[in-house]
């Protein structure tokens, strides 16, 4: 259930593809569209930090084993920890903002009869 930015408002704040956010809307309806719109954005740094991550390993890499110079492979090694910092952050907020998003579209669901255990007991 991928949303889709098809293009920027006045305002410059991206409007979602789907249809028009109304009043009308359930709350938390509104609440998941707007932390799914969060949730696209945060993937953006996190292809951005991937890219930081694969460029500091490049050139720790030249810096240390191909003659680039000992500051060159620092500095690879401190992008590269930095990054990886970055990696790991966003991709916690991704994976709980995901969680969130979820519980609260099953939060508007009908209720339904409890589940079997998994175990099979």
């Amino acid at each position: 259930m991928g949303l889709r930015v098809a293009f920027r408002g006045k305002d410059g704040e991206p409007s979602l593809y789907r249809r028009a956010w109304k009043e009308t809307d359930n709350p938390l309806v509104a609440e998941a569209r707007a932390q799914t719109l969060a949730i696209q954005k945060l993937q953006l740094w996190l292809r951005l930090a991937y890219s930081a991550l694969a460029l500091a390993v490049l050139l720790g890499y030249w810096g240390f084993q191909e003659g680039g110079g000992l500051v060159a492979g620092i500095a690879g090694v401190v992008i590269g920890v930095l990054a990886l910092v970055c990696v790991l952050v966003l991709r916690a907020g991704i994976n709980n903002g995901r969680k969130n998003v979820n519980a609260m579209l099953e939060s508007l669901q009908p209720n339904k009869e409890p589940h079997a255990s998994v175990s099979g007991e």
